[in-house]
Formats: C-alpha cells, structure tokens, sequence
C-alpha cells in the first residue's frame, strides 16, 4: 500500500500486486527465475526509513515496516540488503540510472551479492511488464457496474483518497494475498464473506472481504459491492471511516460500536466478531494517505 513520503513505495506495491495476482503455480515460476531475497533500506528526502523484504527465493511474498526486524519477519534471510534513497530507487526502477553506477557514486550500498544487485534493473523490468500485461487481480465481473479509476481493482486501487479505513482493508490484502498458508488458516477459521460500507467525505464506499475456504489472493479482496462481485455475503457492515480504522485499531470494539449505534448491520451481526479476529491478525506498519 502507498506509504506517505516514501513515492518509492509504489515500486513495491507493483510488485506485491504482480505476486498477488499470479497463482501458486505461476508465483513458483517467477520466484524460480530469480531464487533470491531482496532487502531494501529506503531513506526519504526527511531521512525517514522504511524497510523492505522481497522474498524470490521461496514464498515470494513482500513484507516491510517501519525497522529492519520489523520488516524481516517471517522471511528467509536477505541475500542482499541494498540502502538506497527514495529519488534513486525510482530513477533505477524507470531505467534512468543503473544500481551499479549508483553504488560506485555512492548514492547505493550494497550488503551481499553483489551481483544480485545487478540484476536489479532487468528484475524490476520483468515485473513491470508482469504488471502491465496481467488482469487487475480482483477485477470484478464483466456484467458488475466498472468501477471508477479510483477503485479500479488492484492492490493500489483498494485504497481510496480520503478514506483511511482503505489502508485497513489493503493491510488484509497484503497479510493473506500471497502467503497461502496464513491465507488458508484464515480462511478456515472465518468461513464468512463480508460487505463493508464505509462511510467518508465522498460518500459510501464498498469493499469485499471474501474470507471463505477456496478465496485465493486474487479475490480475497474486492473493491464494490457484494452484488457488483456476484458474492453472497453472510453479513454487512456499515459504519463511518473512522469509527472502522478505531475498530482495527482496537479502541473500540463491534460490540461496543453496535449498541452506540456506530456500527449497523444487515445480516449476521456475530460474523462482526470474527472480522475483528481477522483484523488482528492482520495488522501491520500504520500508514496514511
């Protein structure tokens, strides 16, 4: 998901998108041309830092946060750690500079092998055209109503300007889009798809959490409508914008909301229980529009 002050951060939700979308079989594919973990070191204009850990070498999955361990969690270790600042690794990702002239201006530094990093660029370019040539990964039917380019579906169209609760949403994406195990385990334990309609400064916006065994990362998540995406789902929940990120946040809980009458629901109101359990577990680095 975009990560404020940090443009770079798109690079890497292109490629969380490519692995999302692509099925197991496929992302073993991808992750065999490369056999390699990529960590990055990002520091922005402010000298912020935020961190980055591809791993193409067994799950292919992309984790980050805000420290090093942070974002290492749970993957293999790093076959390369490479420390880059924001301007550059965009000028590397659009081929307007190389990593290997950067390293010897100093601009990149390189832990590792080496010669990882010079495959940087040809990585970055086989993934973009990935991007380019692959369906959204939860588009919604053909006969759905299209969405608007602000909520195209893709990992970056699930979150919308202006609604917070968006980032929540794409944080379920991003913890069970490509890691099939954690998926799976989720999947079983919830057994529900849920409507939710959040409710912001453009009015309600609805988002799909199909969290019922057989879901797979392309369509775990879907921007719209339960009708738009022809999903029948156990329960809806509606609720302002902000009243759903204090809910992920766990300042507030779908009981508590439901008798102030922050939470309505069509459906079965206990399935919110369970959602809070998802929620939880997939909480990750905070992060603003």
């Amino acid at each position: 998901m975009p990560i404020q002050g940090f443009a770079s951060s798109a690079i890497i939700d292109e490629l969380t998108g490519v692995l999302t979308s692509l099925s197991a079989d496929d992302r073993k594919k991808e992750v065999a041309k490369t056999k390699a973990v990529y960590a990055f070191e990002v520091v922005n204009s402010q000298g912020q830092k935020h961190y980055f850990v591809v791993d193409l070498k067994q799950a292919g999955k992309v984790t980050d946060g805000t420290t090093e361990a942070e974002a290492a969690k749970g993957q293999p270790k790093p076959d390369i750690s490479i420390t880059v600042n924001d301007e550059t690794f965009i000028k590397i990702s659009e081929g307007k500079t190389t990593a290997a002239g950067e390293f010897m201006s100093g601009k990149v530094k390189i832990k590792g092998n080496m010669m990882l990093g010079m495959k940087l660029e040809p990585l970055l370019k086989r993934f973009k055209k990935l991007a380019e040539s692959l369906p959204p990964p939860s588009a919604a039917p053909a006969s759905a109503p299209t969405p608007t380019t602000e909520t195209a579906a893709s990992p970056q169209g699930i979150v919308i300007k202006g609604y917070e609760g968006s980032l929540v949403i794409a944080q379920i994406l991003k913890a069970f889009g490509t890691d099939d195990t954690k998926r799976d385990a989720v999947l079983k334990k919830t057994n529900a798809i849920f409507q939710i309609d959040l409710k912001g400064p453009e009015g309600v916006k609805s988002w799909v959490l199909n969290l019922k065994p057989g879901a797979t990362g392309a369509d775990i998540v879907l921007p719209g409508t339960a009708a738009q995406n022809k999903k029948n789902a156990g329960v809806t929940l509606i609720l302002s914008d902000s009243d759903f990120v204090d809910l992920a946040a766990g300042k507030i809980t779908g009981q508590s909301a439901f008798m102030a009458g922050k939470l309505k629901s069509k459906g079965n109101v206990m399935l919110a229980l369970k959602l809070e359990s998802v929620l939880k577990a997939a909480k990750g680095p905070a992060a603003k529009l």
